[in-house]
């Protein structure tokens, strides 16, 4: 039993499509002439491309602005914009490289250099264009975590963090005939399931950070009152340093009002001597200044 289909004929279809389509705009067009001669304007504004497409196949492309004559039967025209324009792209939840969620939104600047290809390579550009910033934002967000001390963040790094979504996103629009300008982060922050949890951590972070610089004062104070005191010829024991740093360290980083004391006799004389005495005056005076530069 012969099993192969009977071939069919092959004809080129190219030249009795078109002249059928010719035909038929020939024929509408005296049918309906009024409406034919009303409607076959075609505007083109400044900044803008319109693609011509007639019945399905595409057979021009007009850029220069003004007033364009095309029938209006079996014509399609897409419009596009030439003009810089900016997407947004909406707060979105994303786990950083820490595995912390947070809170992400940007800014897209983009311009469509090839109206060709924004039209007929994908179904919708600005659609097209919102789906794979989102992608794109979410995946470099994961890549860095939200702040490090050692600077490498997207807090710390916006600038190189935009610069890396643009190279991203560029290459994967590329297809719809669009140039993205920038790429800005415009929202970051911490999850509300977090949030309060981090700004605890931070808050302890800041309170070292500040004691430490305290710390380092206190002690360059200290130093430079025991350089004084050596130079106007008063000579401490290690006892009485001890006592001296102490009490100046005490005043220094206290949070609260503090007193400072200091021994002034020892076990066979009880009596304040001259030496004693200026040595109370020096610190009620280091005393005095440290209070009112607090």
């Amino acid at each position: 039993m012969d099993t192969t289909e009977p071939t069919t004929p092959k004809f080129s279809s190219a030249p009795v499509s078109s002249t059928i389509s010719t035909a038929l705009t020939l024929i509408l067009s005296i049918l309906f002439f009024p409406l034919t001669l009303i409607g076959s304007w075609v505007i083109v504004h400044p900044n803008e491309e319109k693609i011509i497409l007639f019945w399905g196949n595409l057979i021009m492309v007009l850029r220069r602005p003004g007033l364009k004559f095309i029938p209006l039967w079996g014509r399609k025209v897409i419009r596009i914009s030439t003009k810089q324009q900016t997407i947004e792209i909406p707060k979105t939840t994303v786990a950083d490289a820490n595995g912390n969620p947070i809170i992400i939104g940007g800014v897209c600047t983009y311009t469509v250099t090839n109206a060709e290809s924004a039209a007929l390579n994908v179904e919708e550009y600005h659609a097209f264009l919102k789906t794979q910033a989102m992608a794109v934002l979410k995946q470099v967000a994961s890549q860095y975590p939200y702040e490090s001390p050692s600077g490498h963040s997207l807090k710390a790094e916006a600038i190189e963090v935009g610069q890396e979504m643009v190279r991203l996103l560029q290459s994967k629009v590329g297809v719809a005939g669009i140039k993205i300008g920038s790429y800005e982060l415009a929202d970051l922050t911490y999850a509300p399931e977090i949030a309060q949890a981090m700004l605890v951590r931070q808050q302890a972070q800041a309170l070292v950070d500040a004691r430490k610089i305290i710390v380092e004062g206190a002690v360059e104070i200290v130093d430079e009152a025991m350089r004084l005191l050596v130079s106007r010829g008063y000579q401490l024991d290690g006892g009485h340093q001890s006592r001296l740093v102490s009490s100046l360290l005490v005043v220094i980083c206290g949070d609260s009002k503090v007193q400072p004391t200091y021994s002034i006799h020892d076990g066979q004389n009880a009596e304040p001597n001259e030496q004693s005495t200026a040595m109370i005056s020096l610190l009620g005076k280091i005393a005095e200044q440290t209070k009112s530069s607090k």
